[in-house]
């Protein structure tokens, strides 16, 4: 019996940790994997690196990721990480990834790699993303969200307005603006807990409003805002070529 045990991230790969129970006894078996661009399809590929089995019966998660060079990696709860649809827009909260990347390709000197660096770089880039995403919609942008409170989780709305650049706002602590397969997504972390947010465009300015006032005193769901309005997908996939 294989039984999937945990999951790690870091920068372009990800290591699966299964507990094996066979006749030969119960060890553990990690495979390691790494995210390659096709150029013909266009998307990323999922490759298999490598894959070893541990018999230590002391064999931690920690020895694994040591095995597969994963010191750093950050545990994932869920496949969205290797979703070739989940991509990133902006995001605040990748330092090891970011560290990685800039010693790797020495864009910095050594003493210059550190957290005010990136925040620096994150500011840099995020400028840059709002001058991408300058486009208007056809029609009005709303965000619903379910808030992480400190009295509890509760849902909201508030109107972005007509142009896309105008959801690059937030002032949570650690931020990743991203789109799934089907629409743009926003986690937003704060001293209290963790926003999740989804953007979606309705019909008018007027129409928003609607939205808002039903989502924040008639218990409108996310499902039945999903049905009331259009996806926002589309106009950051045309910016970016996805």
């Amino acid at each position: 019996m294989k039984k999937l045990r945990s999951m790690y991230r870091f920068c372009d790969k990800l290591l699966k940790i299964y507990e094996v129970t066979n006749k030969s006894g119960e060890y553990y078996y990690g495979m390691n994997y790494e995210f390659v661009y096709n150029k013909d399809t266009h998307n990323y590929d999922i490759v298999l690196l490598s894959k070893a089995k541990f018999y230590d019966k002391d064999m931690t998660d920690y020895r694994v990721k040591e095995y597969f060079g994963m010191f750093n990696a950050h545990s994932v709860s869920s496949d969205k990480f290797i979703d070739v649809n989940h991509r990133v827009i902006w995001t605040n909260n990748d330092y090891d990834e970011w560290e990685y990347y800039a010693k790797k390709y020495n864009e910095y000197e050594e003493d210059e790699i550190n957290e005010d660096t990136y925040a620096d770089e994150c500011g840099i880039n995020l400028d840059d993303e709002r001058d991408n995403l300058n486009v208007d919609v056809d029609g009005c942008i709303v965000a619903f969200a379910n808030l992480g409170l400190w009295d509890g989780r509760h849902n909201g709305a508030k109107v972005i307005g007509n142009n896309v650049s105008k959801i690059l706002y937030s002032n949570c602590d650690y931020i990743d603006w991203y789109c799934d397969k089907h629409n743009v997504r926003c986690t937003a972390i704060h001293h209290d807990g963790t926003n999740n947010i989804v953007y979606r465009v309705a019909k008018s300015d007027d129409e928003a409003e609607r939205l808002v006032d039903k989502i924040a005193y008639n218990g409108m769901t996310e499902e039945e805002f999903m049905k009331k309005t259009k996806s926002l997908r589309p106009y950051i996939a045309k910016v970016y070529g996805w």
